[in-house]
């Protein structure tokens, strides 16, 4: 670029000295005469007058402009030091921020905003210094003043949520977490959390569209939701008859068995409520398809309520019935000694315990021991050794909680200690629950599909 350059000033020089050595070899005169006066001179010095004027016209254009323009340029020049200085302020809050000063956040935080005209900017910054301080309400009112920018209102709402679960309004945390589903509802953590807070509300229609609208975006898993789906509709069920809509509770409790046969609430609650129908046959069969997925003791009784079977020994045959489903899970097993305890086959029972325990059997099978040996009028001493390995024996099957590990005794939709909806799995701690296979899941359809 510099080579060109210095050839367009070469040519432009030569031009000027080929234009004046033109001139020269052809001198002429000029003459003027205006008001009396008259004014002889040569063509050359005409000409360098004009180029001169030119030249000193643009100068005072030049002049003018930088006259007029001065005092904006200095407002602009202290304009754009005083945003510097604005943004400056607001790194250094959010660096205050980011390490837990809130004193020396809420100082820059004020200076920012004194200094930066854009409150959408400074806002959340004042919100999060107020927080660092516990100043509540001052934290409130900037996460209100964000409701008002449409760019920062999803913002402001998840701090209203955020403080309004910390102060343990559930009502108003409910009700920012709506508006932010509204404003973005592919945003995962806002699916979960109304979720989770209509769940807890026990607005269980509200919860199931919320959770068809997350599954539908692909926020919630497809199989994750068919079973969180599965457990709104047994709560549905619930309700339906409470209200006296028999119909309606069985149609949702076979509905939530198709989708999740897997969920022992589900089976339960469906064969409930075909034995309270009279149906008690159809029962029996829904009990003996949940059984080959997710054993459990209760689906036991309402099995043998179902065969209508009082016989102590004619039960065991009930209940083999019902474990050959799924003959090696421990469940079976333990209903099979169970049921021999009860009939007075104190050998089969002990077979059956022995099966299920192992080498290191859990606190059931060591307590089932005892009260066989007990019942079999053993010697004392076994009881007592039976006993003294439960006390150190592995933990049994329980209701857990997979979100916080809390243990519950019965089965509920929401976890009484972290509140979360449809994390309680019938499982040994450190273990997973119940999944179904997907060859199981055409028989459990089968199942439902009425003759």
């Amino acid at each position: 670029m510099t080579t060109v350059r210095i050839l367009i000033w070469f040519a432009i020089a030569a031009a000027a000295m080929l234009g004046a050595v033109w001139l020269a070899e052809r001198p002429g005169t000029l003459t003027a005469e205006w008001q009396g006066w008259r004014l002889d001179t040569n063509v050359g010095v005409v000409l360098v007058a004009i180029v001169g004027l030119v030249l000193l016209s643009v100068a005072a254009w030049l002049l003018y402009r930088w006259i007029v323009g001065a005092p904006g340029a200095l407002l602009e020049g202290w304009g754009e030091s005083r945003r510097q200085r604005g943004y400056r302020a607001l790194t250094q809050g959010l660096a205050a921020v980011a390490a837990g000063d809130g004193a020396e956040a809420q100082k820059h935080a004020r200076k920012a905003e004194q200094l930066l005209a854009e409150p959408a900017l400074t806002l959340l910054l004042s919100a999060q210094a107020a927080q660092l301080t516990g100043d509540r309400d001052g934290a409130k009112r900037a996460f209100d003043a964000m409701l008002k920018d449409d760019q920062m209102a999803f913002l402001g709402l998840r701090g209203l949520i955020g403080q309004a679960l910390r102060d343990g309004d559930q009502t108003k945390a409910l009700g920012y977490a709506e508006r932010a589903f509204t404003l973005r509802p592919q945003t995962p953590w806002v699916v979960h959390s109304l979720f989770d807070m209509q769940a807890q509300a026990g607005q269980w229609k509200a919860a199931q569209e919320t959770l068809d609208q997350g599954i539908r975006r692909k926020v919630v898993a497809a199989d994750k939701g068919r079973g969180l789906k599965a457990l709104l509709l047994v709560e549905r069920s619930r309700e339906a008859e409470r209200d006296g809509r028999e119909a309606d509770a069985l149609a949702l409790a076979r509905e939530a068995f198709g989708l999740a046969p897997e969920r022992i609430a589900a089976t339960e609650r469906l064969a409930e409520l075909q034995l309270k129908a009279g149906d008690a046959k159809r029962a029996l069969k829904t009990l003996e398809r949940g059984w080959s997925v997710a054993p459990h003791p209760d689906l036991v009784e309402i099995y043998l309520k179902a065969s209508g079977e009082s016989e102590p020994l004619k039960r065991i045959g009930v209940v083999r019935r019902l474990v050959t489903r799924n003959a090696d899970d421990i469940e079976s097993h333990l209903a099979l000694a169970k049921a021999s305890l009860d009939a007075g086959l104190w050998g089969e029972a002990r077979r059956q315990l022995e099966t299920a325990g192992g080498t290191s059997p859990p606190v059931r099978v060591c307590r089932l021991m005892a009260e066989v040996e007990e019942r079999a009028n053993a010697e004392q001493a076994k009881v007592h050794d039976w006993l003294a390995r439960a006390a150190e024996a592995p933990a049994d099957r329980s209701w857990s909680c997979t979100a916080c590990g809390a243990h519950h005794e019965t089965w509920r939709s929401v976890c009484e200690s972290c509140g979360a909806f449809g994390t309680l799995q019938w499982r040994a701690p450190g273990t997973y629950g119940q999944i179904l296979p997907p060859e199981a899941q055409p028989a459990m359809a089968a199942a439902l599909t009425p003759p």
